[in-house]
């Protein structure tokens, strides 16, 4: 009997450690089918939005165009990377004050951004080969920010990333217009298309990546009409998934680069007293939903007001920049800081007897100690540029940073915050 009993307890023990065994396969099957899932997923995200290697931004710089973020330590070694004359022909200056700094850090993944408006769709995410949170436009509509109120000046800059994924559809194209709208319904009747009438005035940009195998740029005023140029090599799916976009207003004048290719220079696009006051998006692309394609929108920087380097700086005796721009947690500078790096060289140059100190200035965000450290490695990196690709002398530049001590705005918000990241010049 106890044998009974004890052979009994070890077919129990046996069958029960079998179930167990078999749950443990089954469990560990569909982990590693979950695993495959997931890495599908990232493998064709990837594939869909990373820039192909042909001209595609430089390595050391991963995060084209997106804005600094002041927080933790400076690159190993503080390593200097002043490979920015790839973007020679960019002579693109930001404006003096940012109003627009959107990376839609306040509002949750998976939900259309609360501070924004639209009678269709969109909802935020992630890219694993990009930073930050992407609005992410997979139909037809209008989008815009509400919190864009009051007339644009007469000068002023937009800069924002955009990418595509390989799906997109050959129709599909994306509008940035930049218009009069007094209302909620004006914005949404005078978004699509790039038609403007007299009293729709603003200036369109359309972008087709994927339009007859290369892609197609155009664009119109309320002056000019309606215009195309052809091919689009900046912005064209598959070989190039994203470009990084710079508008710049000067009363009549509009200028346009594609990464660092000044795409339109023109000097009659609106009339002197043209007032815009909107800043909208649309979509067109029967297509969205059958091939998954979509848009992805980040990193909106708008700045107003013309810089004045020069009289500042001589007159003045210190100038302010946003327009130097660096990798994260990073003394790198980004290849499109070249206009704003060539603007102070210029100044130096035509004033042979000026020496300055460089001071590097950062946001809140992270410690004391490592905003100090960062800003005063960003300030370096500033001296070496100016010294290797501007032929300025060092001995007439000296260096300091300031951290977050020295704050020129609120550091409660996303524009507080690009206002406080900032490179200042001051005359010695």
């Amino acid at each position: 009997m106890k044998k009974l009993l004890i052979l009994t307890g070890i077919f129990i023990w046996g069958t029960a450690v079998h179930a167990q065994f078999l749950d443990r396969i089954k469990n560990k099957v569909q982990q590693k089918v979950n695993e495959k899932v997931d890495k599908k997923i990232d493998e064709t995200i990837d594939k869909a939005t990373a820039p192909q290697k042909k001209n595609a931004p430089p390595a050391e710089h991963p995060e084209a165009g997106a804005p600094a973020v002041n927080s933790g330590t400076p690159a190993a070694g503080g390593g200097i990377n002043t490979n920015i004359t790839s973007y020679s022909r960019f002579d693109f200056v930001p404006g003096e004050k940012i109003i627009v700094a959107e990376n839609f850090a306040q509002d949750p993944v998976g939900e259309f951004p609360g501070q924004w408006n639209t009678h269709s769709g969109a909802e935020l995410v992630t890219v694993s080969n990009r930073p930050g949170k992407w609005l992410n436009i997979r139909q037809d509509g209008v989008f815009y920010p509400e919190y864009l109120t009051g007339n644009l000046p007469d000068n002023f800059t937009l800069q924002l990333d955009i990418m595509a994924n390989n799906e997109i559809a050959s129709i599909s194209y994306l509008i940035i217009g930049l218009i009069n709208a007094g209302n909620t319904d004006e914005k949404f009747s005078r978004a699509p298309g790039l038609g403007l009438s007299t009293e729709a005035q603003g200036f369109k940009i359309q972008l087709t990546p994927k339009s007859s195998g290369h892609g197609d740029f155009g664009y119109a005023s309320h002056v000019i009409g309606t215009h195309s140029t052809g091919s689009l090599p900046e912005f064209h799916v598959p070989e190039k998934n994203s470009v990084r976009l710079s508008v710049w207003r000067q009363k009549q004048r509009v200028r346009v680069y594609l990464d660092s290719t000044k795409v339109l220079d023109l000097p009659k696009a609106l009339d002197p007293g043209t007032i815009l006051n909107s800043l909208v998006f649309s979509t067109y692309a029967p297509a969205f939903d059958d091939n998954n394609g979509g848009y992805f929108i980040g990193n909106i920087t708008l700045a107003v007001g013309a810089p004045d380097t020069r009289n500042k700086l001589i007159t003045e005796g210190k100038f302010t920049t946003h327009g130097i721009l660096f990798d994260t947690n990073s003394d790198r500078i980004k290849a499109e800081s070249y206009g704003a790096l060539k603007d102070i060289a210029n100044v130096l140059t035509e004033n042979p007897s000026v020496r300055v100190k460089i001071i590097g200035h950062t946001d809140a965000d992270g410690s004391d100690q490592a905003n100090l450290e960062l800003s005063r490695h960003r300030a370096a990196a500033v001296k070496a540029a100016l010294s290797k690709d501007f032929n300025i002398d060092g001995s007439r530049m000296e260096t300091d940073g300031k951290g977050k001590s020295q704050p020129a705005d609120n550091n409660n918000t996303e524009v507080g915050k690009a206002n406080n990241r900032r490179v200042e010049f001051v005359k010695m």
